[in-house]
């Protein structure tokens, strides 16, 4: 083992959750910079060893285990069966504590699971635990959201305004206003883009 295998498993790793090094040190509670290209490096130029507090940290919060992370530093990522997606129930994700500075899921709370591949590495899920959608969306399914896709009329999606988190399709989207009709249909809603901290396209859906 060498230290640019190590390395290497974090960079793949980080790759796989869907963020990137720096977010992974953020997600286990590291300073965001103790994986950074700078610090990788002594003086002379010879690379460090990650300590093995942070490198334990990280499986913790990943939920693998070090002979998962092994794989990560020898195995071609393009051979791995799908990525582990961060996923929380509705009433959970709707706390603003559960998200980055970016917006994007963090911390040890987030469950992940393993999925075969999406087309956005950004994705994470949904579990809805609340009775408003029936019967498009029933308490139990699984909603696969892609922070990382454009967002077209009649899409659905889900987003997040002031304290709830809700699910809709898009009817108009302009800078200002943004209209969302439920998913069981009838007349959309206009909501200030202002009060919508963020919204995903709903890239799939497991019932």
């Amino acid at each position: 083992m060498k230290q640019e295998d190590v390395w290497r498993g974090i960079d793949r790793l980080a790759h796989e959750i869907g963020v990137t090094p720096s977010r992974l040190a953020r997600m286990a509670g590291l300073d965001q910079a103790v994986f950074s290209t700078g610090r990788r490096t002594n003086p002379d130029g010879r690379l460090r060893w990650p300590s093995m507090d942070s490198l334990a940290k990280v499986l913790k919060v990943a939920e693998i285990s070090i002979g998962d992370f092994v794989d990560f530093m020898y195995a071609d990522p393009s051979s791995r069966a799908g990525f582990r997606l961060p996923c929380m129930s509705m009433r959970n994700a709707a706390d603003s504590e559960q998200y980055d500075t970016d917006g994007f899921p963090s911390g040890p709370k987030w469950e992940r699971v393993l999925f075969p591949d999406l087309p956005d590495p950004r994705c994470f899920g949904l579990v809805v635990d609340v009775d408003h959608y029936t019967p498009v969306y029933r308490q139990g399914d699984l909603i696969v959201c892609a922070p990382g896709m454009s967002i077209h009329r009649d899409d659905r999606v889900a987003f997040r305004q002031g304290d709830a988190l809700k699910l809709g399709i898009l009817s108009r989207q302009s800078p200002f206003t943004i209209d969302i009709s439920l998913p069981q249909g009838g007349a959309p809603e206009t909501i200030p883009a202002q009060d919508i901290s963020w919204i995903a396209r709903i890239a799939w859906v497991r019932q």
